[in-house]
């Protein structure tokens, strides 16, 4: 019997469950380690596979290489180890806690491999296995050796293998939070590129996902391909993930710089002598030139089009340690300023490694656990002090970091409130400003069916065709001009007005020799709706609403699309469009009646 103090099983499930909120957190501790080896390239290849003839493909393996200045024997051991890494005494990088490679990659699967070379050098192998580890077969590190690359890695993944690098594969995935290549891409799109913004927004660096399919000779082969763009809940960066803005304003920053504020922050270093070392509070908003100009050609809220969705991920206060952002915090707005114009405002809090201790950022790099809103009520009460000045002077007489943190909050909290103010400048709402050109009531249906639509796709209710992240102009002209009859200049017009106010359907008036009062037709994203003029039921009725009653008849009507475009059964998509056609043909016979016959025939 063993008397061991600790049990092996135990101790690596408690490593296995230390923290990673999902696969996409676990593979940026690998990003980290990347640049950290100044690598100016990194892939995060997704290996799938089918189990069986029936069965869809999955990831079975994970992979990344980078070409940074890989590792010796030594260096390669030590950053396989639980607490070990060569980053501690780093001040400036992103590394120093130790725990990132062997960490991150076993809260997701059960073995890693690690392939590293320099200077052109033979690759050296080493490895962890959680099943040897907890059976106690392997119990250190395993002594890095000379061992080639296996080919089918690098044919798929070197078109020249760099001079130096490192190649990690995760393998027995056992935990991951998504199960294919384009799902976790999908997941790890909006968070990797705002983590890493400052590094891939010049596209000096790039960091690429590609997802392999494993044919039955294990030869991997490309099936999709992404690069990472760079995501910036601050919006004063070009060229990153938001989409283009319109017309002159396509190579703008959405946001304009509103404030800077440098706060001096006193730390303890690792030799016990006291220090400073600088935080700083960046603020923006957006600029209200382009809001007004969205506005002009949108119907209701910024917050609705494909810039204001955009925004609404990237809510709260951006915290960012050695260039890269630990968390998007939105608890320092108000629960009213997050849900409507919070996501006008981009705040960032950015410090130095030094700072790690006063601001508690978690070893695995999710958060700076101390830098949250205090209420200073209710922090000095709980702790037993009549004021909130005795307890600020209690905290300096003790040394107590936490006056540095509640020094910070209360800056941030300074610029919330600004920021709050400047907003009211500035026309989100959709309501009238000067020059503004008056907004349509089929769009404003067109608007409601696109919301009503994106909710159900998250949901699950999926079309019989992907739908695709943005409309292409083309497309769009190609099918206005095709089930629309419209000229080549009607169609770019209205193709344009489209991508800009993000609307998923188009609903016109059109004259129709139909027996159905409405036709549809949806392509490569858009879906068309033609109410006939030349129907009885148009001209009794539908001609004659206005305002909410029409918004609300051909919302409905956009409903009927889309229970159309949800039906992947073909016969029954015939028998929802023979449904259409009889159903205008017997209104017609209902609405017109003996009298309106009569008078046709005379």
């Amino acid at each position: 019997m063993s008397n061991r103090f600790l049990s092996a099983e135990t101790v690596i499930e408690s490593l296995r469950d230390n923290g990673y909120n999902n696969t996409a957190y676990a593979l940026a501790e690998l990003i980290d380690n990347s640049l950290q080896a100044t690598a100016n390239r990194v892939e995060v290849g997704f290996i799938e596979e089918q189990l069986s003839a029936r069965k869809n493909y999955t990831v079975s393996e994970i992979s990344l290489w980078d070409n940074g200045v890989g590792m010796d024997i030594e260096t390669l051991r030590v950053a396989m180890q639980f607490g070990g890494g060569t980053h501690r005494k780093d001040t400036g990088g992103m590394g120093k806690f130790g725990m990132g490679l062997p960490n991150s990659s076993i809260s997701q699967c059960k073995r890693v491999d690690v392939w590293s070379w320099q200077a052109g050098g033979e690759p050296y192998h080493t490895y962890l296995d959680v099943d040897e580890m907890k059976s106690g077969a392997l119990e250190e590190v395993p002594m890095p050796t000379v061992k080639a690359i296996p080919v089918k890695y690098e044919k798929a993944f070197f078109t020249k293998k760099p001079e130096s690098g490192t190649l990690i594969i995760w393998s027995k995935l056992d935990r991951l939070s998504w199960k294919t290549g384009k799902s976790i891409y999908r997941h790890c799109e909006h968070l990797v590129g705002r983590m890493y913004r400052n590094f891939i927004s010049d596209e000096n660096i790039k960091i690429e996902s590609i997802t392999y399919r494993k044919s039955a000779d294990e030869r991997l082969d490309v099936y999709d391909k992404e690069t990472f763009k760079a995501n910036d809940p601050m919006y004063l960066k070009k060229n990153t993930s938001l989409p283009e803005l319109p017309g002159s304003y396509k190579n703008e920053a959405f946001f304009e710089k509103m404030d800077e504020e440098v706060i001096s922050v006193e730390y303890i270093d690792v030799n016990g002598e006291p220090k400073r070392d600088d935080v700083t509070v960046t603020t923006s908003m957006v600029k209200k030139n382009i809001s007004n100009r969205i506005l002009k050609d949108t119907v209701g809220k910024l917050g609705g089009t494909t810039w204001g969705k955009h925004c609404s991920k990237n809510v709260g206060v951006s915290i960012v340690r050695a260039n890269r952002e630990l968390v998007l915090r939105d608890s320092f707005l108000t629960s009213a300023l997050r849900e409507s114009k919070g996501r006008f405002i981009g705040i960032e809090v950015s410090f130095p490694p030094t700072l790690d201790a006063v601001f508690g950022v978690t070893n695995n790099k999710q958060d700076a656990i101390r830098l949250i809103p205090y209420e200073m009520k209710t922090i000095f009460t709980q702790a037993g002090f009549e004021s909130e000045q005795e307890y600020l002077r209690d905290l300096e007489e003790n040394s107590d970091s936490l006056l540095q943190v509640l020094k910070v909050v209360a800056v941030i909290k300074k610029h919330v409130s600004a920021l709050t103010k400047a907003l009211d400048t500035i026309n989100v709402e959709g309501k009238a400003v000067k020059g503004d050109e008056p907004k349509t009531v089929s769009e404003g249906a067109a608007s409601k069916a696109t919301q009503g639509s994106a909710h159900r796709e998250t949901h699950g209710h999926k079309t019989k065709e992907e739908t695709p992240k943005q409309l292409k102009k083309e497309d769009v002209v190609d099918h206005l001009k095709k089930a629309g009859g419209m000229s080549d200049e009607e169609a770019e017009e209205k193709a344009e007005r489209l991508i800009l106010t993000g609307n998923r359907f188009l609903i016109e008036d059109v004259a129709r020799d139909s027996e159905a009062f409405f036709d549809v037709s949806t392509s490569k994203g858009l879906t068309l709706v033609l109410f006939n003029t030349n129907h009885v039921f148009y001209q009794k009725l539908v001609s004659k609403l206005g305002g909410d009653e029409l918004e609300i008849m051909q919302t409905t009507i956009a409903g009927f699309a889309r229970v159309m475009n949800e039906t992947t059964d073909e016969r029954r998509l015939a028998y929802l469009n023979t449904i259409r056609r009889e159903w205008g043909l017997v209104i017609s016979e209902f609405l017109q009646g003996p009298e309106d016959d009569e008078l046709d025939d005379f």
